[in-house]
């Protein structure tokens, strides 16, 4: 599995997103931050899978995302541009994730004190799980509570659970 964000330059995204895809990885995009003419893009043709917040999912698709039907949408939106699977996270609402169909998955019940992270957290175990041959839904189900757990703590780095965390729920 090869997981690239917009945090590095796009030119070396595309091309990691390239050799990846010529190693038969699987590819997976966080488009953060998001760039509006990311769709255009050639890269986007070869990711199995896009995974914006819902802000992102709005800029990228033009689609105002405030239920599960325009989450929908816009999802279908991101797959007409190349991914065959996107993920929509909605902090607090969970995150719905769109393939053959909509899925809607809630996020678990937590008293937050910091989301700078919930996003990497939540990427990087999405890409842990889909490496250990998890389906989608289930890595978004592991992925979605490993991020409830990271923001009822503060900070970036030490607010990343362990599997152990993940697994025994905090």
């Amino acid at each position: 599995v090869f997981l690239a964000s917009l945090e590095s330059p796009l030119k070396t995204v595309a091309r990691g997103i390239d050799l990846a895809r010529q190693h038969g990885m699987t590819t997976i995009l966080n488009p953060a931050p998001a760039h509006p003419d990311l769709l255009d893009q050639p890269l986007m043709k070869q990711l199995d899978l896009i995974t914006p917040n819902r802000h992102e999912a709005e800029l990228l698709s033009g689609i105002t995302v405030d239920d599960l039907e325009s989450a929908g949408a816009a999802g279908r939106r991101l797959q007409q541009c190349g991914p065959s699977q996107v993920v929509i996270t909605l902090g607090a609402e969970g995150a719905v994730v769109i393939d053959q169909q909509v899925h809607q998955l809630p996020a678990m019940a937590v008293d937050a004190v910091d989301s700078t992270a919930a996003g990497d957290c939540f990427n990087g175990v999405l890409a842990v799980a889909l490496a250990e041959k998890q389906d989608l839904l289930t890595a978004a189900r592991w992925a979605i509570k490993a991020a409830g757990i990271c923001v009822t703590r503060r900070g970036a780095q030490p607010s990343l659970p362990t599997r152990e965390q993940i697994d025994n729920g905090g």
